[in-house]
């Protein structure tokens, strides 16, 4: 039986960071990325600049984010994490998704 290594209760699966390359990022940890979905979409409508932000509204409702009209991310078909993603992509750079994921061998790397 594994055992659980304490430091890891309650560790978070979904990290969003913010920031330019410059400057300290800001992190915040998320259990889930439907615990994350709000917050990552209140930071893009604050990052997306003015003549996108009726795209990124569309792309938002529509739940799909199409930036050259061939390619397109749907959240039906990619999932959630990879629509957050292409929306941070489009139209918020300065923010990151960062999933973490632990395996069997996370204890052997430590």
């Amino acid at each position: 039986m594994p055992q659980h290594i304490p430091d890891e209760q309650g560790a978070s699966r979904v990290v969003v960071l913010e920031g330019s390359p410059l400057g300290t990022p800001v992190a915040t940890a998320f259990a889930t990325i439907e615990d994350a979905e709000a917050h990552v979409l209140a930071r893009v409508r604050a990052n997306t600049l003015v003549n996108l932000r009726e795209r990124m509204e569309h792309a938002i409702s529509e739940r799909i984010v199409s930036e050259d009209g061939v390619a397109a991310v749907s959240e039906v078909i990619g999932g959630k994490l990879a629509f957050l993603r292409a929306l941070t992509t489009a139209y918020a750079p300065r923010v990151t998704i960062v999933p973490r994921h632990h395996d069997d061998d996370d204890d052997d790397r430590r």
